[in-house]
């Protein structure tokens, strides 16, 4: 069994998705308040967006706070000061 396996198993579910809570804003695009905010991960790295569900348009992209638990698999150390040794 491989390592990866021991840390993230097999989903016990069909598919594999992230909660979208709903926001209070309006699309300035269509008009719609269908709007969630989200993790997703892109060229920039882990990110939490705020997008339209009906047209898909971006209302804002922000890094994640600590709260937000996004990317799942950061180190416990990540927020560390560095230290002499490295």
């Amino acid at each position: 069994m491989a390592v990866d396996r021991l840390l993230f198993p097999r989903p016990e579910t069909d598919r594999v998705y992230v909660e979208r809570k709903p926001v209070e804003a309006q699309c300035p695009s269509c008009g719609s308040r269908n709007v969630a905010r989200y993790p997703v991960a892109n060229y920039l790295g882990p990110r939490m967006v705020v997008k339209c569900q009906d047209c898909f348009t971006h209302l804002s992209v922000t890094r994640p706070e600590p709260e937000d638990n996004w990317p799942a698999w950061r180190s416990p150390a990540r927020d560390w000061p560095a230290s002499r040794v490295g």
